[in-house]
């Protein structure tokens, strides 16, 4: 069985160790991309694919309606600090509708 390329993408959690030395906190949200570790098992059939793909809509409409907000909320608060938690939260967010959206999907097992 050829394993699935999608585990590269937990990587990107250890970015979230950066929040510990400088202060942001706005790095913790990248810890989510652990979870991308435990698809390297998982076979790459075409229902794979097709949950990918509408776990991956489910994230950009939540990620869009999440920018929307920040940007109004930053052009607010004018806050630096504010700017980065709202970049780290939707990242996180967005990440985790994308994880439980995919995992649901799987779970259904139907188009």
């Amino acid at each position: 069985m050829k394993k699935n390329n999608l585990r590269f993408l937990g990587f990107l959690g250890f970015i979230g160790l950066l929040g510990i030395p400088t202060g942001n906190y706005g790095f913790f949200g990248f810890f989510g991309a652990f979870a991308f570790f435990a698809w390297g098992q998982i076979r790459n059939d075409e229902m794979f694919k097709i949950n990918i793909a509408k776990a991956g809509l489910n994230a950009f409409v939540v990620s869009f309606v999440g920018i929307i907000i920040a940007i109004a909320a930053i052009s607010i608060l004018r806050t630096l600090e504010t700017a980065a938690l709202f970049i780290g939260g939707i990242f996180f967010v967005q990440l985790m509708t994308f994880i439980i959206s995919f995992y649901v999907y799987e779970r259904r097992g139907d188009l």
